[in-house]
């Protein structure tokens, strides 16, 4: 339900600012980074429907820029301060297009030495969403996490871990959300360079569906705990917005790819997603693809 005693959202915009000016005390060795991440990517079902033949297809432009800052707290421990802006453009449903504030601190330590040691990560996160004519979808995201990763050897990386992830709409309740995820991830790097990847995700929790059939609609309102129009992709039903649901449901998530540096500080990311969700209660279903082509600039 929604919380009406949580922080405003200018609120969480000052917390993500304090993240990136609080740093641990003062004689630590630090390291600024900065980088650039573009990537240009194709969705098959950006509207989440539950009805196969509501599947609406749209290119996403997303550009990132960021600052890193990392802290050495002992041999085997550090902190590292991320924060940024992230500005995505829709070229079909332009409603969807957002500027996003992010923040992310993140401890990692090694409890045994060694280049074949595992490591343990704790992070938070926070995203503050503005979105150009949507303003079902503004608001922030939050989500803590631990994992745990090991180099094998000087090629194969495993990681695993699990997080929980809170979101809360500015207008509305369709946006008030809460999953938990856990994932497995496989790096194999085939050459010095470059490096192939894959992951696999389960994501439990709140989903947003939409619906503009009538049998999905029934199918779908006597188990969603909030339903609305979705004005964002009316444009795409004769001017009638679809029914936007919020519901209990499950999602796999698959993603492999394959990172090719093209210069010391840059490198080509290529990626493909796929996604299948389900309702806990109800028989509502939807499913896609995602195709990736990155670029990242690594500022030296």
């Amino acid at each position: 339900m929604r919380r009406t005693n949580s922080p405003s959202l200018q609120q969480r915009l000052t917390a993500i600012l304090a993240l990136l000016t609080v740093a641990p005390a003062a004689g630590l060795a630090a390291d600024t980074r900065f980088g650039v991440d573009a990537a240009l990517t194709h969705d098959n079902n950006v509207n989440r429907a539950a009805y196969a033949g509501e599947e609406q297809t749209d290119e996403i432009l997303a550009v990132e820029g960021y600052a890193a800052r990392s802290f050495r707290l002992s041999n085997r421990s550090g902190v590292v301060v991320q924060g940024g802006l992230r500005l995505r453009e829709h070229r079909e449903f332009g409603d969807l297009s957002n500027l996003a504030a992010l923040g992310r601190v993140a401890y990692r330590f090694q409890p045994s030495p060694g280049y074949t040691g595992a490591w343990i990560e704790l992070a938070g996160t926070a995203e503050a969403l503005r979105y150009r004519d949507s303003e079902l979808r503004d608001g922030y995201v939050q989500s803590g996490s631990v994992s745990v990763g090991k180099y094998f050897t000087d090629r194969i990386r495993i990681g695993a871990g699990l997080g929980l992830d809170e979101r809360e709409g500015k207008e509305g309740a369709l946006y008030d959300l809460s999953t938990t995820r856990a994932w497995l991830t496989l790096d194999y790097r085939l050459t010095p360079g470059i490096t192939v990847y894959g992951s696999t995700t389960w994501i439990q929790g709140d989903h947003v569906f939409t619906a503009s059939d009538p049998a999905t609609q029934l199918q779908l309102i006597p188990y969603a705990d909030v339903y609305v129009p979705d004005p964002a992709f009316a444009d795409a039903f004769g001017g009638v917005p679809p029914m936007a649901y919020r519901m209990e449901a499950t999602t796999m998530l698959f993603e492999i790819g394959v990172n090719i540096p093209i210069r010391v500080n840059q490198a080509l990311d290529f990626g493909a997603s796929w996604y299948d969700s389900e309702t806990d209660q109800g028989g509502g279903k939807y499913d896609g693809t995602i195709f990736r082509i990155g670029y990242l600039y690594r500022f030296r």
